[in-house]
């Protein structure tokens, strides 16, 4: 006879798998993510440097270029689009490792719960 806990059991460990793919998903979504902003990154910034006629041209010190950069990939829509899609999916995946984390608690009070009734002798 099966324990009367276990199509919960089977239930959380089918809904933990299921999360864990879909982290698996989101991970792999979010790599992609950040290598699309890494190329609008480099897209603006090397317009810029062009646009100008090199570095040097652009700012005297690195600081100084980096400070360029920054305020031109915060007017790029391109830049910030990627940006945004990037961040909602690293809360996405964020959100997805919590939910697996709380089916792993929720399987293990169930398990903790079918083995003391077997204990008591159920």
């Amino acid at each position: 006879m099966t324990h009367p806990m276990y199509p919960e059991a089977m239930e959380t460990v089918e809904q933990l798998r299921a999360a864990r793919l879909e982290v698996a998903r989101l991970a792999a979504q979010l790599n992609l993510a950040e290598y699309a902003l890494r190329l609008a990154q480099a897209r603006v910034e090397r317009g810029l440097i062009k646009k100008v006629g090199g570095e040097k041209a652009l700012a005297p010190s690195a600081e100084d270029r980096e400070r360029i950069f920054t305020l031109a990939l915060d007017a790029d829509e391109e830049y910030q689009a990627r940006l945004r899609e990037r961040n909602e999916l690293a809360l996405r995946l964020e959100e997805a490792k919590v939910e697996v984390a709380y089916l792993r608690e929720k399987l293990s009070v169930i398990l903790a719960t079918m083995r003391a009734g077997e204990e008591v002798g159920e």
